[in-house]
């Protein structure tokens, strides 16, 4: 007796015992065997069984796209061994010569495992070329890790037509059992890196403990396919039918499977890859919010080692704060349009001081901004690099206001200490958060800094080794302190 199976893209597999004499295949719904392709004639080939001879004959009958077996268009009647495979459009059919007396043991020849070869992995793709064509079109237009392994769940469900179909990934191994999986044949393909196949799990030895956990699950016929990328085990393919009636898994099926899991192994990587590479843009503008360039790869190169920002930690950092002065009458004469041109150049000139000492802008403060020096860890003397960075706004600033014809005067403040500094926030929004009695002391010396000047503390002026011009302010009385700041004003040359 001859089965024929049709299997697509489309659709569960089918199957028909072909009959004496011959039979019609095409995309009319009347043929013996319907072809539903678009690629199809109405009447486009026929299979004659010689049933005398026990062989298979298929003979082009003139289609429009051609009748293909084993990847070559037939022009003259073929006769077909039961490897072959015959082709119409995106269908794909193939012949099983099925004896009727049982095996011995009832045990199939297919049972047991396969393991994972290179060789079987290009047989398996070569058998199924056109399915993974329509497998890596659909796949390779999602992004989402979870939708991919789904749809190549489904895609494989409906392929093999089986009941249950599920894609796990190597995080959820400890899962199986609530999953709806048998374990003991979940771990055979694990441990030994195989294809487990059991086509009739009825008739599997149950002193071998292999079937015991499917039997309880019903199943008749189980694959287990390990998904695997490089050297990693990334998932496990598991697929199993629970009907009597169904027809149990073959070869084809276990190449299919094998097939499908190379395709599964390809999307896990990509997605996981992108998913990456989304992160890195993330925190790599994240960084570039507070950072020069460079140093924010110094911080991201951080992150993708660790997989994380830094935390909240106390460390020494030095703080400056600048603000405009009676910012509000400065709005008021020029017009909102004007001023928030000014207030643009501003904070570019601003900042590019900052950046070109490495410091980190922490915030901007409506008319001012808060940096930070010393966060950089190859960046040494954060107090001479602050100092030079608000000598360097001063500058700037004049410029500014000889361009646009304006007096803007501003305040400077650089202040030395411990303080609590790190990333804090949810998954969604984070920033960069410096806290403490330093932070304070910088933003009330700025205060007292107008015009145009720049105040530092005591703990800034011993590290700068006496390497600028100073003048001791004396003991200021600090706007929310008990105790006054010894205060150094930094001469400008």
């Amino acid at each position: 007796m001859w089965i024929v199976t049709i299997r697509s893209p489309l659709g569960e597999p089918a199957e028909y015992v072909l009959k004496p004499g011959k039979s019609t295949l095409g995309r009319k719904t009347d043929n013996d065997v319907p072809i539903p392709d678009e690629s199809a004639s109405r009447v486009h080939a026929e299979l004659i069984y010689d049933q005398k001879a026990n062989t298979v004959v298929v003979r082009d009958l003139n289609s429009t796209n051609g009748t293909f077996v084993n990847r070559e268009r037939i022009t003259q009647p073929r006769t077909l061994t039961p490897d072959d495979q015959i082709r119409i459009g995106q269908h794909i059919i193939t012949l099983t010569k099925q004896d009727t007396a049982p095996k011995p043991g009832g045990q199939d020849s297919l049972s047991g495992t396969q393991p994972l070869t290179r060789d079987l992995l290009l047989e398996s793709l070569d058998q199924h070329a056109v399915l993974l064509y329509e497998v890596a079109g659909r796949l390779n237009t999602i992004i989402d890790l979870e939708t991919a392994l789904r749809e190549v769940s489904n895609l494989l469900r409906v392929a093999l037509g089986a009941d249950k179909c599920e894609v796990i990934l190597s995080e959820k191994f400890g899962q199986l059992q609530e999953l709806g999986f048998p374990t003991t044949i979940a771990r055979l393909a694990l441990d030994q890196r195989s294809a487990v196949v059991i086509p009739d799990l009825s008739a599997t030895q149950q002193d071998s403990g292999l079937g015991k956990s499917a039997l309880l699950l019903r199943i008749r016929s189980v694959m287990c396919t390990p998904i695997l990328s490089g050297e990693e085990i990334a998932g496990l393919i598991y697929v199993y039918k629970t009907r009597p009636l169904a027809r149990p898994f073959d070869q084809r099926d276990l190449q299919l499977a094998v097939a499908i899991s190379h395709q599964a192994a390809l999307t896990i990587q990509r997605t996981r890859l992108l998913k990456r590479i989304r992160q890195e843009q993330r925190i790599r503008g994240l960084l570039q919010r507070f950072f020069a360039a460079p140093d924010a790869e110094v911080f991201l190169q951080d992150y993708l080692q660790t997989g994380r920002l830094p935390e909240l930690s106390e460390q020494t950092l030095t703080v400056l704060f600048t603000d405009i002065c009676d910012s509000t009458g400065l709005a008021e004469r020029l017009g909102a349009w004007r001023f928030s041109k000014i207030l643009s150049r501003y904070y570019q000139d601003m900042t590019g001081a900052v950046f070109e000492q490495g410091g980190l802008v922490n915030k901007y403060l409506g008319d001012g901004l808060m940096a930070v020096f010393g966060v950089t860890r190859n960046k040494p003397d954060p107090e001479e690099r602050a100092v030079h960075a608000a000598l360097e706004m001063l500058r700037r600033l004049e410029a500014l206001s000889e361009v646009e014809g304006e007096k803007i005067e501003v305040g400077v403040g650089v202040n030395t200490g411990p303080a609590i500094a790190g990333y804090l926030g949810s998954e969604d929004r984070v920033e960069y958060t410096v806290l403490g009695d330093a932070v304070n002391v910088a933003q009330r010396l700025q205060e007292q800094a107008r015009p145009n000047r720049v105040f530092i503390g005591a703990a800034t002026r011993v590290a700068l080794n006496g390497n600028f011009s100073f003048r001791a302010v004396g003991d200021v009385e600090l706007r929310g302190r008990k105790q006054p700041i010894e205060t150094f004003e930094v001469l400008r040359s």
